[in-house]
């Protein structure tokens, strides 16, 4: 790797990976769109083992992890690297405490952490592969974690499908592997594995990808591990995979990792990914696979270069969901400038200092509409579960729920005690963002072109005075009692909306 030095620090990103078993940090430089790593730590944490039956972070595991971020946020500051995007997987998502050990974590290493999809984190492993590697064809790439497995199938960096399942070494390894390793484990975790691809095998039936790469820990661990029964060990085979498999079930098969340089810990986990790598290769029709060195951090990395570009992921996304769902595009756009006007408006006296949080206000925007396809009546509902529940490419998880709680506020009741918890926003904010777009929507009910120079919108703590000019009401009768209707809803939640006409 190239050296840090003090010119190029200006110049610099860095990326972090919570993954289930290990945390990966690299530092690098991205220079017309190639990687140039300069710095790379990695930690094996562990995270997964702290993980009880209810999903409980056990406090030693948080204290682990927590001293592992410390040390990172060091070497990050020590750089001078202002811009890193930290993202956190499998253990994460599955955590029912993740939020206590979020802030114990953000505040030892300095930066926000992002909890994402199992979707998201396929996606992001193939970007980093496939523009590593500079693939322009068709590719599939395979990564076996710690608590998930992700299979993504693309052309060039376009997915055409990308999925995470729920088994990884770790979780494998003490399903299936704590009493000892042998025929018996070893078939009942295939299986498993195998039960698991079943309902996405069909994928690959017919699918010739013509590069196929296995990548991360457990991958690159399997690569060595292959040398104890083949001179060849630059290609996975099904036929190696399987005599390795009776070597490991042999007596102190497994201690003989460590011949080719696989440590003790990686040893214990490493017959469980086994298992999932033959079922893998299996299920999927497999004949072998490639290692690539670059996985979800250098998917990361090359996402934070594309953010401020026109191919920028989260407009494919929306564009995407606008074409699915046959959204009105030019009213989308007219809610959206209308909530961008507010926004400017009341941001002084209400604080709304955020770039992020105006992003994903215009956002929810842009896709108020896409639940009208399924149903008119409640459409907002429809809408707020696709924005929930769908496999959204650029966005997290507290991200895409902020989305859906600003959609299904924006029209009839407005429930403010069941307002969920989302950790990049307090719920007076979301109050406030909600309001302003249940206003915007109002004002384009009509699906009449908007003169938005004829409203003005003054906030003060829980009031909002809405001045419009006279000439917006020639043919608005109906907005007007919308609006009066809207005031009422208000003022049952002790808020006061009034509109005044200049």
């Amino acid at each position: 790797m190239t050296s840090l030095n003090a010119d190029t620090q200006s110049e610099l990103i860095a990326a972090l990976d919570l993954g289930s078993n290990s945390f990966h940090l690299i530092i690098a430089r991205l220079n017309a769109g190639k990687l140039e790593p300069l710095h790379k730590v990695k930690h094996r944490v562990r995270l997964r083992a702290g993980l009880n039956k209810a999903n409980e972070l056990s406090y030693e595991a948080m204290l682990r992890a927590a001293s592992s971020l410390k040390e990172m946020g060091a070497t990050i500051k020590t750089h001078q690297i202002k811009k890193c995007r930290v993202v956190a997987t499998h253990t994460l998502r599955e955590a029912v405490n993740r939020n206590a050990f979020l802030s114990l974590a953000e505040y030892s290493l300095g930066f926000p952490i992002e909890i994402i999809s199992g979707s998201e984190e396929a996606r992001l492993i193939y970007q980093g592969v496939v523009r590593s590697e500079e693939i322009k064809d068709s590719c599939l790439v395979v990564d076996i974690g710690g608590g998930s497995t992700e299979i993504v199938l693309g052309e060039g960096t376009d997915t055409q499908y990308r999925d995470s399942k729920n088994m990884g070494c770790i979780s494998f390894t003490e399903r299936y592997f704590s009493k000892g390793v042998n025929q018996k484990s070893f078939k009942r975790a295939e299986v498993s594995a195998l039960q698991k691809l079943e309902q996405c095998s069909h994928h690959f039936r017919t699918s010739h990808p013509n590069k196929v790469f296995a990548t991360s820990g457990t991958a690159k661990a399997l690569f060595k591990a292959i040398g104890l029964i083949s001179e060849t060990t630059d290609r996975l085979e099904l036929n190696t995979l399987l005599k390795l498999q009776h070597l490991l079930c042999q007596i102190d098969g497994v201690s003989k990792l460590s011949l080719v340089g696989i440590d003790e810990a990686r040893a214990m986990v490493l017959p469980a990914g086994l298992a999932i790598m033959i079922a893998l290769m299996k299920s999927l029709n497999l004949t072998a696979l490639t290692f690539c060195s670059a996985a979800l951090r250098e998917g990361v990395l090359f996402e934070m270069e594309q953010q401020n570009k026109q191919g920028d992921t989260r407009l494919r996304t929306r564009q995407h969901l606008q074409r699915l769902y046959n959204v009105d595009r030019r009213q989308a756009q007219q809610i959206a400038e209308t909530c961008e006007l507010f926004w400017h408006q009341t941001s002084k006296s209400w604080s709304l200092t955020s770039t992020k949080l105006k992003t994903l206000l215009l956002e929810a925007a842009y896709l108020y509409e896409v639940g009208q396809q399924i149903n008119v009546t409640d459409f907002q509902q429809h809408s707020a579960y696709i924005l929930a529940n769908s496999d959204l490419a650029g966005y997290n998880q507290d991200e895409q729920l902020l989305l859906s709680t600003i959609v299904i506020g924006a029209r009839k009741r407005f429930r403010r005690r069941r307002l969920p918890d989302i950790r990049i926003i307090s719920h007076k904010m979301l109050t406030r963002l909600i309001r302003l777009f249940r206003l915007a929507v109002i004002l384009n009910n009509s699906r009449q072109p908007l003169v938005i120079d004829l409203l003005s919108l003054q906030v003060d703590g829980r009031e909002m005075m809405l001045s419009i000019d006279k000439q917006f009401f020639l043919e608005q009768d109906v907005t007007m009692a919308d609006l009066n209707k809207e005031s009422s809803v208000m003022a049952n939640l002790g808020y006061t909306l009034s509109c005044q006409i200049v």
